[in-house]
């Protein structure tokens, strides 16, 4: 299966210029710029500017349930400032597949620890290991 987007051309010269310098120095250079497309449907792609940002992706066509998907890996950094205004390097890697996307990396915020976990594993043991749910509302149409 292949999917493809586009645009009539006409409409990138008729659209307003769009202002990147907040977000992007706009002195930056690409410096790499690589995209590979493989026969097997498998790919890769990656880049990387002067002010640093660096991403690399790669992805195959895999069979998910009943039908195929796109299944990527990907990492991609940049520098951020801290509280105090000093630069720190973000790196976040990344999976996209049958589980969903899921990012790890030091600048994702993590969840607080469940203070009541222990409790809540002790009742559903107790429970003979069922969570005992509310019974559903009828909703009569």
């Amino acid at each position: 299966m292949v999917l493809a987007a586009a645009r009539p051309q006409e409409e990138i010269a008729e659209a307003s210029p769009v202002i990147i310098e907040e977000v992007v120095d706009a002195n930056s250079d690409i410096i790499r710029m690589e995209s590979v497309q493989n026969e097997d449907g498998s790919f890769s792609y990656g880049f990387e500017t002067t002010d640093p940002i660096v991403q690399d992706v790669s992805g195959q066509i895999q069979q998910i349930g009943d039908n195929p998907g796109v299944v990527m890996t990907g990492t991609y950094s940049f520098v951020a400032k801290d509280e105090d205004g000093n630069d720190v390097p973000v790196t976040i890697n990344w999976t996209a597949g049958p589980g969903g996307f899921q990012a790890t990396g030091d600048a994702i915020p993590q969840a607080p620890e469940d203070p009541n976990a222990e409790a809540q594993a002790q009742a559903y043991a107790a429970a003979g290991g069922v969570p005992q749910l509310a019974e559903p509302e009828q909703v009569v149409v």
